[in-house]
C-alpha cells in the first residue's frame, strides 16, 4: 500500500512538473531550430545565444541540445559552460568516462589542462533514474525484440544437422566475423525442404507468431499502463535513450563508433521502440499521447515519425496523411556524370557539381505543411532542407530534422541531362 502511494505521488509531482514547464512547441523547439539552424550556417555564437534562450524557458532542456550546446561553448572558448552543459547530460545518464573517447571531446581532452579535474568530478556525479520504471520498460522492449523460440521437430533437427553446418570466414587483418550459413536449429531457414518437412516448419513458424503476437500485445497495453499512471517517461525518468547497451557492429574507426554511441544515446527514445516495434494498437488511437508529450517537452518532435502509422490510428489512410507532413523534408541529391564520350552544351563541369531535388507535394502545399510541422514543434521544410544538407558532411552535432539521400546519376543522352538540370538545383 506504502509503495502504491508513493508510486502515485511521483506521479503528481511529474504531472505538476510539465504543466509548470509551459508548451515546448512554442517556447523551446522553434529556438533550439534556429540555434541548429546557425550551427548550419557555422555561426557558434549565435547558436549558443539561442541554446541559452531556449534553456531559459523551460526546467528540462534535452541532453541532445545540452551537447549541441557544450560543443559551441567550445568551439569559441568558453570552456567553464562546456563543462556546465556536459555535467547537465552526465546527469542524465551519460557516461562520464566516454566524453574521453568523444569525437568532439576527444580533442579537448587533450589539449584542456583542465579537463582531468572535471572528469574525477564527473566520475562523482550519479544520473538521477528512476530504475524501477526503466526497468519496467526495458523487460518490455524485450517481448517485442526477442524472438520466441519454438524447439524442432526430430525429424528437421535431423535434416538440418545432416545437411548443413555454420561455417564463419574471418576476413585478414580485420576482427570482422561473417556468418555465413544459420545454425542448425533454427526456423529461419528459406532454402528448399522436401514437402513433409516445410509444412512442419511452416507450422512451427506459426506457433513462434502466435507466441510473438502475445508478447506483443502485452508490452503495448502494458506501456499505455504506465504511461497512464507515470506520465510518458522521458530521459529525466529513464536517463537518456534507456538503453544500456553500445553499438554491436564493427567499426574500423574508433571516432565513427563513438558518434553512433552518442546518436543511440541522443536520439533514440525507449518508450518510443515498444510503441514502434509493436505492430498492434487494437483500435487505440495513440497519437494524441505522443503529441501530448511533445507538448510536455517529454518527447522531441521528430521522434513521432518512428511509430509506424499502423501503430496510431484504424484508420490508416488519414494518418497517413498526417504522418507525410511530419516524416518530409527529405531531398535527393544527385551526382550527375555523363556516359564515355557524350558531349553536350550543358556538362562543362557537370561531375564536380552537386544537384539537389526535393519531394514532391500531393494534399497539401508547402504553406499548410509548415503550418501543421510548426505545431507540432518541427521545423519549417526549408529549415529542413538546410538541416539535410548539413548532414551531408560528418558532423558531431545531434541535428534533427531533414535527411537526404545520395545517388549517382548516369546520363546517356543531352536530352535526359536537360531535363534533369529543369528538375533539379544545383548546389553551391
Amino acid at each position: 500500500m506504502k509503495k502504491l502511494i508513493s508510486i502515485l505521488i511521483i506521479s503528481c509531482f511529474w504531472r505538476a512538473e510539465s504543466l509548470a514547464q509551459g508548451d515546448f512547441t512554442r517556447i523551446y523547439h522553434p529556438i533550439i531550430n534556429e540555434a541548429e539552424l546557425a550551427i548550419v550556417d557555422t555561426n557558434y555564437y549565435e547558436a549558443l545565444d539561442f541554446y541559452k534562450e531556449a534553456f531559459a524557458n523551460v526546467k528540462k532542456p534535452f541532453a541532445k541540445d545540452y551537447y549541441n550546446a557544450a560543443i559551441c561553448a567550445a568551439m569559441i572558448g568558453k570552456l567553464s559552460l562546456t563543462f556546465d552543459y556536459l555535467e547537465k547530460i552526465i546527469e542524465k545518464g551519460y557516461p562520464s568516462d566516454s566524453l574521453r573517447k568523444d569525437i568532439f571531446f576527444h580533442y579537448v581532452a587533450d589539449t584542456c589542462k583542465r579537463w582531468n579535474d572535471f572528469e574525477k568530478q564527473m566520475r562523482l556525479v550519479k544520473p538521477n533514474i528512476n530504475w524501477e520504471i526503466r526497468d519496467s520498460l526495458k523487460n518490455y522492449y524485450a517481448l517485442v525484440t526477442k524472438v520466441p523460440y519454438t524447439p524442432l521437430t526430430p525429424e528437421l533437427r535431423k535434416h538440418f544437422q545432416e545437411n548443413y553446418k555454420k561455417e564463419t570466414l574471418t576476413v585478414t587483418g580485420t576482427k570482422e566475423v561473417f556468418t555465413q550459413v544459420i545454425l542448425a536449429d533454427s526456423l529461419f531457414f528459406y532454402g528448399n525442404l522436401p514437402e513433409k518437412l516445410k509444412n512442419q516448419q511452416d507450422s512451427l513458424r506459426k506457433i513462434n507468431d502466435t507466441k510473438y503476437s502475445a508478447n506483443a500485445k502485452i508490452a503495448f497495453q502494458k506501456t499505455l499502463d504506465l504511461i497512464e499512471m507515470n506520465g510518458f517517461p522521458d530521459e529525466s525518468i529513464i536517463g537518456l535513450s534507456g538503453f544500456d547497451v553500445r553499438p554491436t557492429k564493427v567499426y574500423r574507426n574508433a571516432l565513427l563508433y563513438e558518434r553512433d554511441f552518442n546518436i543511440s544515446l541522443f536520439d533514440k527514445n525507449l518508450t518510443i521502440n515498444i510503441l514502434g516495434s509493436s505492430p498492434f494498437t487494437y483500435g487505440k488511437d495513440i497519437s494524441p499521447i505522443l503529441i501530448q508529450a511533445i507538448r510536455d517537452g517529454k518527447l522531441i518532435p521528430h521522434q513521432i515519425n518512428r511509430v509506424n502509422s499502423v501503430r496510431f490510428n484504424t484508420n490508416i489512410k488519414n494518418f497517413e496523411n498526417k504522418l507525410s507532413y511530419y516524416s518530409m523534408g527529405k531531398v535527393q541529391i544527385l551526382q550527375l556524370q555523363l556516359e564515355t564520350n557524350l558531349v553536350c552544351k550543358n556538362s562543362e563541369g557537370i561531375a564536380a557539381k552537386k544537384f539537389w531535388k526535393k519531394e514532391k507535394f500531393t494534399d497539401y502545399s508547402e504553406a499548410e505543411i509548415n503550418e501543421k510541422r510548426t505545431d507540432i514543434g518541427l521545423e519549417k521544410l526549408a529549415d529542413a532542407y538546410k538541416k539535410a544538407f548539413f548532414k551531408e558532411n560528418p558532423t558531431p552535432f545531434i541535428i534533427n530534422g531533414g535527411s537526404y539521400q545520395k545517388e549517382l546519376s548516369y546520363i546517356s543522352s543531352c536530352e535526359v541531362l536537360e531535363k534533369m538540370l529543369k528538375e533539379s538545383i544545383s548546389i553551391r
